[in-house]
């Protein structure tokens, strides 16, 4: 094939923890086809998990192999390729540095994905593949992606996700943190599973009331596993018996890693991860009733190839991300008694001003969903303490795992929740040292609304049928249909409208009107 000639095409590096990855692709008939496909071992992920950083000899040779990867992209007349890394740069001490070095010296730069944002990925690329799959029973599935730094979960109803969390350990990071231990017992997989289940009982125990019928596992070990049971691939995917999972894993628990590899004809690069990537599996089997595991052979180059070759796909995913991130939401404010009438009276609120100001806030569609979860999660700190129920709202929102929203998205988050009729941002205070002026700005704006639409539902009550939103020159008019008693909400529009001017421009004026019926 005349490489020059191929046409458009699209292109991912993936700078994993043990492996280099590029990937050439064209679409043809509305179908995805490979071009080529590179692969050069890395050793990122023992050297961080151990050590905290990547020495600048695996630097040199990361981007000795890239320059190799940059010139057949320009064989193929490629001059964009989008380059991510995940759990090894993510995790590593030095990553400002390693990243400057590439840019500098490769030309490249690497996007560092979020745990959140890499499983998001991989879930909406699982969904795609078995949808409408017979294999998928009726009732709801865990869906994981055990990478080789993290763990992350996903419960999903059949529809949505009502679900997730991304856990900071992975199978070739738990062989690196416990793998001295290996030679001092001869019971080391007891050592293994007790500390499995310390780390993710916590998380698999809201499962506990659960009916899960399906169990859907991806992971960098799937096809060694599925080669090993002696299962092949069908339609994209394994159906993994899991009887013949137990079995595999029951032979291989008392084994050394050297074991493993001499038994199974592995190499011992291939066996390390494998004993701890079967012990995760093992934990979340026991958590479900299914009698298969669904495997779909499925990447995180698969979704960012199909946002380069597909145009619509980027709104597909804003959109699967925006649902899910609100159910995910949901659920999460239900563990804290949220009051539901509540944050939807705030949203629908936020959402019209949001929308009747675009002029004015020059906000994209991403930062309106970022409105949607303060409006959701903005009473959790009651449920801790009634002495700083918005300070512990704003510590809580940090670390809250969200469906498929990135750290910076939940600390703008957490800083919206975090601010009442009396409290608006402090850029002084020691919480937003550090924080770029554009990111200060963004939190200004969706605060102002926030706090607006909050003051509309004062009460709690919902006592506004309708509300109406309207810019006209230097005024926005928001006109409350009520019937009832409107003096609180009155009052806190009154004590949130001025910050409203001051970011603006523009004032707020309230008008309240009966209805008749």
């Amino acid at each position: 094939m005349d490489k020059k000639r191929a046409g458009k095409c699209a292109a991912v590096i993936d700078i994993g923890s043990s492996m280099l990855k590029m990937r050439i692709a064209q679409l043809q008939k509305g179908k995805i086809v490979d071009l080529d496909r590179l692969e050069y071992p890395i050793h990122l992920g023992h050297e961080v998990f151990t050590e905290g950083k990547i020495s600048y000899e695996s630097l040199r040779e990361l981007s000795s192999a890239l320059n190799g990867f940059s010139s057949l992209l320009k064989e193929y007349g490629i001059t964009q390729c989008t380059t991510v890394a995940t759990s090894a740069l993510r995790d590593s001490e030095n990553r400002a540095y390693i990243l400057d070095q590439l840019k500098i010296h490769n030309n490249l730069s690497v996007k560092v994905l979020e745990g959140d944002q890499e499983k998001s990925r991989i879930y909406f690329e699982i969904l795609t593949v078995l949808k409408d799959s017979p294999d998928l029973l009726p009732g709801k599935s865990l869906i994981s992606y055990i990478g080789s730094g993290t763990i992350g979960l996903a419960l999903y109803d059949g529809e949505i996700m009502i679900s997730s969390e991304s856990i900071p350990i992975g199978a070739l990071k738990l062989h690196d943190m416990l793998g001295s231990i290996q030679n001092l017992t001869e019971d080391f997989h007891t050592v293994l599973e007790e500390y499995l289940d310390s780390t993710l009982d916590h998380a698999i125990r809201p499962l506990s009331g659960e009916e899960i019928t399906n169990l859907i596992l991806t992971g960098n070990e799937i096809e060694q596993i599925a080669s090993l049971c002696n299962v092949k691939a069908h339609d994209g995917r394994y159906l993994l018996p899991v009887k013949s999972f137990k079995k595999l894993y029951k032979s291989i628990r008392s084994l050394t890693s050297d074991q493993i590899s001499m038994q199974y004809q592995i190499t011992q690069e291939e066996a390390e991860p494998l004993y701890s990537a079967l012990a995760i599996y093992m934990k979340l089997i026991r958590s479900t009733k299914a009698l298969n595991i669904i495997c779909p052979k499925v990447e995180l180059w698969d979704s960012l190839l199909r946002d380069q070759l597909y145009p619509k796909m980027k709104n597909l995913y804003a959109q699967h991300i925006r649902q899910n991130a609100i159910s995910c939401a949901e659920r999460l404010a239900a563990n804290f008694d949220y009051n539901p009438k509540h944050t939807q009276a705030v949203r629908l609120c936020s959402e019209k001003i949001f929308d009747k100001t675009k002029s004015f806030h020059g906000l994209d569609n991403n930062k309106k969903l970022l409105l949607d979860l303060a409006a959701i999660l903005h009473d959790c700190g009651h449920y801790v303490t009634a002495k700083h129920p918005l300070r512990a709202t704003y510590h809580l929102l940090q670390d809250l795992s969200i469906y498929g929203i990135t750290r910076q998205d939940r600390l703008i988050t957490a800083f919206i929740a975090g601010f009442s009729e009396f409290d608006t941002p402090d850029f002084s205070q020691p919480e937003f040292l550090g924080l770029p002026e554009e990111t200060k700005l963004v939190i200004s704006k969706l605060t102002a609304i926030f706090r607006l639409a909050n003051a509309l539902d004062k009460s709690h009550m919902q006592k506004a049928m309708d509300i109406k939103v309207k810019t006209n020159g230097e005024k926005m008019t928001v006109t409350a249909f009520c019937n009832d008693n409107f003096y609180l909400e009155r009052w806190a529009f009154e004590q949130c409208a001025p910050f409203f001017q001051d970011v603006f421009g523009i004032e707020p004026v309230l008008v309240v009107k009966e209805t008749f019926i």
